[in-house]
């Protein structure tokens, strides 16, 4: 199974890094991945460090390159996470430069999806983003509840999510057969919520910045690393 724990800006950069050296030393069962706020060297062991955003390709000012991941041994990618596009109105179009540059230099791509809770519109979303893009490696697909996630809590039914699980499947068979990838789930993701999506169908959960401490998400980490083994 597969977990990604994603920092938010108002977490304390000291404080995560102090989670991450508690982490270091725990059991870690689960293929784990943290985002910090800021890419640190991907050297630990057990878990991955990934990072939350990549650049496009155009020169900008302020924004990860490629380059500064491959430096950090970092190989993997948010790509237009939801509350970023969001509060920093990025468009698709936006979304689909970043893609574009993570798919020319080998960085994994999180693709975030689920602006819009309608399950056609989700999978209208991801076809806008896929389309014409050659993908000859895995990626991963994020559904994210964002009103649950700025709501900090559940605001969707099992029905609701094992509904867009089915339709994005489908999707991806009728029209991407050849694009290995791997479905996540987020929005208010924790230890209950976690065997409800492996149970539906998911490959793994998107978790937000709920837990600063080891300590707090190890209750979550403990259900994870059983759905792992």
């Amino acid at each position: 199974m597969l977990a990604v724990l994603n920092f938010k800006n108002l977490v304390d950069f000291e404080q995560q890094k102090q989670f991450l050296a508690d982490l270091s030393q725990a059991t870690v069962d689960v293929d784990l991945k943290i985002a910090p706020t800021l890419p640190v060297p991907n050297t630990y062991d057990n878990f991955e460090v990934v990072s939350q955003n990549l650049t496009i390709k155009q020169r900008t000012v302020g924004e990860i390159s490629p380059s500064v991941l491959q430096s950090l041994g970092i190989t993997t990618s948010f790509i237009g996470h939801l509350e970023r596009r969001k509060s920093l109105n990025e468009g698709l179009l936006i979304v689909r430069k970043r893609l574009e540059n993570a798919l020319e230099n080998n960085i994994t791509p999180i693709l975030s999806v689920g602006q819009y809770s309608n399950i056609d519109m989700v999978v209208e979303e991801l076809g806008i983003l896929l389309k014409d893009e050659p993908i000859t490696k895995p990626i991963i697909i994020a559904y994210e509840s964002l009103a649950s996630t700025e709501m900090g809590r559940a605001l969707y039914s099992i029905d609701e999510i094992r509904d867009i699980h089915d339709a994005i499947r489908k999707f991806m068979k009728t029209n991407y057969p050849e694009i290995s990838y791997q479905l996540i789930l987020g929005g208010h993701m924790d230890e209950a919520g976690s065997p409800i999506a492996n149970a539906i169908g998911y490959d793994g959960v998107l978790i937000g910045d709920r837990y600063h401490t080891l300590a707090a998400f190890q209750p979550v980490l403990d259900v994870l690393n059983k759905l792992s083994r």
